[in-house]
């Protein structure tokens, strides 16, 4: 798997849970809200585990993490009306900046030739 499909697929596994956290929010206690939900939840872990394949876990998760964070805070101002606090903002801040140091450091590691993922010897290095 190339790195941008990895990158495809984090990027489906984000728009699928946030779809899913809002459906939470906006299904007001209505079952079938609850069971889209629940399905996108699972869609979006299938993604997730896919571009797990090529991406490291420490990366892939802190952006998958953040980034859902950041659209659903953003929907939830847009299409909600709820407002977001100073120190909410720097909180979504200090994630990026979070996000970046991990990316750093993984570009760092992979420059003295450490692979991005490590496979264990049983598995099929064709994933």
């Amino acid at each position: 798997m190339s790195l941008k499909t990895a990158y495809i697929l984090l990027v489906f596994a984000i728009l699928t849970e946030v779809l899913a956290v809002n459906l939470m929010k906006a299904s007001e206690g209505e079952i079938f809200g609850y069971v889209c939900m629940f399905a996108l939840l699972v869609v979006s872990y299938y993604f997730m585990a896919l571009s797990l394949k090529r991406l490291s876990i420490s990366v892939a998760y802190a952006i998958w993490e953040v980034l859902g964070a950041v659209c659903v805070v953003a929907i939830s101002i847009f299409y909600f009306g709820e407002e977001l606090l100073w120190t909410q903002k720097a909180g979504i801040v200090l994630s990026f900046c979070g996000i970046a140091l991990i990316n750093y450091a993984e570009l760092k590691a992979q420059k003295r030739g450490k692979p991005l993922v490590q496979l264990p010897n049983n598995v099929d290095s064709k994933l």
